[in-house]
C-alpha cells in the first residue's frame, strides 16, 4: 500500500513539473512581444494631353483639373516667365496659413513707400491699421501692392524673410522653377515662375476654405480707420467675374490678374461647371488676349473632360499585420486596417462612365513597428481603357508603437510575479496533497495496528479459553 501511495505522490510531482515548464515557455513568449494580438494623386504628366485645335497667343499656358491636378492642356508650361501680380496668390496663401481674418495689421513705412510710383495701391498711410481680411480684399480686388507688403511683414516680420518663405513654400508644393524676391510681383529679373508652378500654387490656395469664401466677391468696403475718415470702396479687376464685361464668363469663380511691362498681362482663373472645377494660367499675353485665351482653355476643358467621384472614404479596407522583432524573433503585435481616408476623384473623358474605371489594390500584408495613423501602407491604382488615370493611398487607421525597454521590463516583472504566484499556488496544493496523503497513510497504518492488536487480543482470549477448558 505504501508503494502505491508513493507512486501517486511522484505522479503529482511530475505533473506539476510539466505544467510549470509549459507555463514558463508561454510566459517567455508573451514577455518578448508583450501582445500577440484621401486624396487621389492623378498622373499629372502632359504626355497624354490630347491634340487640340487651340490657338493661344500666351507665351505659356496650362489648364488643370483643380480637384485631381491632372494636366488637360499645356503650352510651354515649364518655361520661366515673370508673373507680375499673380505672385500675390502666394502672398494670400501664406497670410491665410499664418493668421486669421480678424488679426490687425499695421502698415510700416517700408510697406507703404517701397512700391513703385504709379503701381497699384489703395492709398494706405503709414501707421494705418486694417484687419487681415481688409488687407486681403485690397489684394484680391485691387491688387494693392502696399497691402501685399503689409501682409508679408505681418507673417514674417520683414519683406526679405517673407520672400524667402514664399519660395520655400513653393518648393513644398512641388514648384520646380519658381523664385520670389517680393510679395507683390513688381518686376525683378530674379522674380520668376512658370505656368505649371502657378497652377500648383493656385490649386493649394483653392483648398483653403477661407479663400474660397472670399474669391468670388467683386465688391468690398473698408470703413474709416485710425488714419482714414472715409470709406474705401473696392471693385474687382478680373473681367471674367464682371457680368457687365465683354469678357464675362459664367463659370468663372475667382482668380488674379497681373501686369508689368516686362511680364505683360498674366492671369490665373478658377472656373466650375457642375462637379468639374478647372484652373487656367496664362502668362505673357498682349492686350486682352489673357481673357480670350483663358476662355478658350475653359471651353476646351469643359467640352472634353469631367471630374468624377470614383471611391468614397472608407470604401476600401485591407488588414495589415503589424509585427515586432525582438531577439531575432518576429511576432504579430497587432492587426490594423489600411483604409481610404478621403474620397477619391479622377479626371475622365466627357463621354466615359465611372463603371468603366478599374481598380487595382496593392497593400502590404505585414509592416514592422512603429506605424503612425496616416502612414501609407498601400495604394489603389485607377485605370481606364488600360491607362492609369490616378492613384490613391491606403493609410494606417491607428498607431502601433514599438515596445519600449521600460514596457518590456514591466511586462517581464509582471510575468515573474505571475510565475511566482502560480508556483506558490501549485506548491501549496502539492503540500496540501502531501499532507492529505500523509494523513491517509497514518490513518491506514493506525487501522492496521488496531487490527493487529485486535487479532492478537482475540488469539490470547482463544488460548485462555482453551486453557480453562482442560480438567484440573
Amino acid at each position: 500500500m505504501k508503494h502505491k501511495i508513493f507512486a501517486l505522490l511522484m505522479t503529482c510531482v511530475m505533473a506539476f513539473s510539466f505544467c510549470c515548464t509549459a507555463f514558463a515557455e508561454s510566459v517567455t513568449n508573451e514577455t518578448e512581444t508583450v501582445s500577440t494580438n484621401d486624396t487621389v494623386s492623378n498622373d499629372t504628366s502632359s504626355d497624354d494631353v490630347q491634340d487640340t485645335d487651340l490657338t493661344l497667343t500666351a507665351a505659356s499656358a496650362i489648364l488643370i483639373d483643380a480637384t485631381t491636378g491632372r494636366i488637360l492642356y499645356e503650352k510651354n508650361a515649364y518655361e520661366k516667365q515673370y508673373p507680375a501680380s499673380i505672385t500675390k496668390l502666394m502672398t494670400i496663401l501664406l497670410a491665410l496659413e499664418n493668421g486669421t481674418l480678424t488679426d490687425e495689421v499695421t502698415f510700416s513705412h517700408e510697406a507703404v513707400y517701397s512700391i513703385e510710383q504709379g503701381s497699384a495701391h489703395i492709398a494706405i498711410q503709414e501707421g494705418e491699421v486694417l484687419t487681415l481680411e481688409q488687407v486681403l480684399y485690397g489684394i484680391i480686388l485691387r491688387s494693392a501692392n502696399e497691402c501685399a507688403n503689409a501682409a508679408g511683414e505681418f507673417v514674417d516680420g520683414s519683406l526679405e524673410a517673407f520672400a524667402q518663405h514664399m519660395t520655400e513654400r513653393a518648393k513644398e508644393l512641388g514648384c520646380q522653377n519658381t523664385n520670389f524676391v517680393n510679395a507683390n510681383g513688381l518686376f525683378d529679373e530674379n522674380h520668376y515662375t512658370t505656368a505649371y508652378d502657378m497652377a500648383l500654387i493656385a490649386q493649394a490656395l483653392l483648398k483653403n476654405d477661407t479663400y474660397r469664401s472670399m474669391m468670388s466677391n467683386t465688391y468690398y468696403e473698408i470703413p474709416p480707420t485710425n488714419k482714414q475718415t472715409e470709406t474705401r470702396y473696392l471693385y474687382g479687376q478680373h473681367q471674367m467675374l464682371n457680368p457687365n464685361s465683354l469678357y464675362y464668363y459664367e463659370y468663372a469663380e475667382g482668380g488674379k490678374t497681373g501686369y508689368t511691362v516686362e511680364a505683360q498681362n498674366t492671369l490665373v482663373t478658377y472656373a466650375k461647371k457642375n462637379d468639374t472645377e478647372l484652373i487656367a494660367v496664362v502668362l505673357k499675353c498682349s492686350g486682352a488676349q489673357h481673357y480670350v485665351d483663358t476662355k478658350a482653355l475653359f471651353d476646351y476643358g469643359f467640352a472634353n473632360y469631367k471630374t468624377a467621384k470614383i471611391l468614397s472614404a472608407g470604401e476600401i479596407s485591407q488588414n495589415v499585420e503589424i509585427t515586432e522583432t525582438y531577439h531575432d524573433k518576429t511576432e504579430v503585435k497587432k492587426t490594423i486596417s489600411a483604409v481610404l481616408s478621403q474620397d477619391v476623384y479622377a479626371t475622365l473623358p466627357i463621354d466615359a462612365d465611372v463603371s468603366q474605371v478599374q481598380q487595382e489594390i496593392h497593400c502590404d500584408t505585414t509592416k514592422e513597428v512603429p506605424v503612425t495613423a496616416g502612414d501609407a501602407l498601400g495604394t489603389v491604382t485607377l485605370t481606364l481603357n488600360g491607362e492609369t488615370i490616378g492613384t490613391a493611398e491606403l493609410t494606417a487607421e491607428t498607431n502601433v508603437a514599438a515596445t519600449t525597454d521600460e514596457e518590456r521590463a514591466e511586462a517581464s516583472a509582471q510575468t515573474r510575479n505571475k510565475i511566482l504566484k502560480i508556483i506558490g499556488a501549485v506548491a501549496g496544493g502539492l503540500i496540501l496533497v502531501f499532507l492529505i496523503l500523509l494523513g491517509i497513510c497514518r490513518y491506514i497504518g493506525h487501522r492496521r495496528r488496531m487490527k493487529r492488536r485486535a487479532r492478537r487480543k482475540a488469539e490470547r482470549k482463544k488460548r485462555l479459553s482453551r486453557h480453562d477448558s482442560f480438567p484440573r
